[in-house]
């Protein structure tokens, strides 16, 4: 209940916010005419390094490593007419971290590389722009991994997990000048998530798909700025997510005995709980190729609804998944980078 209350009041702060806040445009009518039927396109490609290395009877005691991340964020947004905008974000991320260790006899080799970043995440937003500034919206989204290595026996899939998402509702651009722009909306979202596992021990690679539904309210707010006299981006991503639906939930209320698998009672209310995203990006160009980007997020998920509990007679046969997709604690990550990027406009 008092998520639930926590949730009401973001709303209502909200719904004063936006009817009381004028919508700021700082391009005149003309240039606004300008836009209209051309693709505003932003694409940014990234490639961050960290190297170094020794020979095999290096006797210093260091050891080698090569870290990198590379990155694609494009952005494609045209308004289609002077009631229609459609909007395309895709964003791509996969990194590795390859470190040397020494074997018994004191000589060095490299290991088998770690992934230290992985992200696929696509939204397509289409709104209706009515003079009101209150803005109906429909958006589809897929997010998922280019590697999954959650398997505690080493192997990976790629792919997985896969979360599809369709919502509707309403938006507010709040600010929208040249350097801040601010925007929220409010809707429905209804989501479907797709896990696959592995259903035999190492080496067998066979695995098996579940999947399980989701409904929820849903609050995204966006916001971008230029800060310290324009040296630095900023750039933020507020999601709220309200499921007040979960497919796989009756199966933990009904159908299996969780105090005996070792789960919490209470399991069944995590999958209807608050999720909160939180990403904040502050980059600065240091020349045209050469950039710093600082990147903050703070997730929490009290359960992975992706992780769906399977029941063969009253036993609940994948409940080390079930443990391993609760996260009672925010999650956080922060990465910082120094390297080479190359926008196209």
């Amino acid at each position: 209940m008092k998520t639930v209350k926590w949730m009401g009041v973001v709303a209502v702060c909200f719904l004063l916010m936006a009817g009381t806040a004028p919508r700021v445009l700082a391009q005149d009518a003309a240039a606004k005419d300008a836009k209209i039927g051309v693709w505003q396109n932003n694409v940014e490609l990234g490639l961050n390094l960290l190297q170094n290395s020794y020979s095999k009877n290096w006797n210093g005691g260091e050891k080698g490593s090569v870290v990198w991340t590379g990155n694609l964020d494009a952005r494609f947004e045209k308004q289609l007419n002077k009631k229609t905008n459609w909007r395309n974000t895709l964003k791509l991320v996969y990194g590795q971290t390859h470190q040397q260790d020494r074997d018994a006899a004191g000589e060095l080799y490299w290991k088998r590389p770690d992934k230290t970043d992985d992200l696929v995440d696509f939204e397509s937003l289409f709104r209706w722009t009515p003079e009101s500034g209150w803005d109906p919206f429909v958006a589809v989204n897929f997010n998922s991994m280019f590697q999954d290595l959650t398997d505690a026996q080493g192997r990976s899939q790629s792919l997985n997990p896969k979360k599809f998402k369709e919502s509707a509702g309403m938006a507010r651009s709040l600010i929208d000048t040249e350097d801040r722009k601010l925007m929220t909306r409010l809707g429905v979202a209804f989501i479907q998530n797709s896990r696959s596992f592995f259903v035999e021990d190492a080496p067998s690679t066979e695995t098996q798909s579940e999947s399980s539904t989701e409904a929820a309210a849903e609050m995204i707010t966006e916001y971008s700025s230029k800060v310290l006299d324009g040296a630095v981006q900023w750039e933020s991503k507020l999601s709220l997510i309200m499921p007040f639906s979960y497919s796989g939930k009756s199966t933990f209320e009904d159908e299996v005995d969780l105090a005996a698998a070792g789960l919490p009672d209470d399991l069944a209310d995590y999958t209807t709980a608050l999720d909160v995203d939180w990403e904040n990006t502050f980059s600065a160009s240091i020349t045209k190729a050469l950039s710093v980007k600082l990147f903050v997020r703070w997730v929490y998920d009290k359960y992975d609804n992706s992780v769906t509990p399977l029941v063969e007679e009253g036993n609940l046969i994948n409940a080390a998944d079930v443990a391993g997709a609760i996260r009672k604690a925010g999650q956080f990550k922060q990465t910082m980078a120094l390297g080479f990027t190359y926008k196209f406009m």
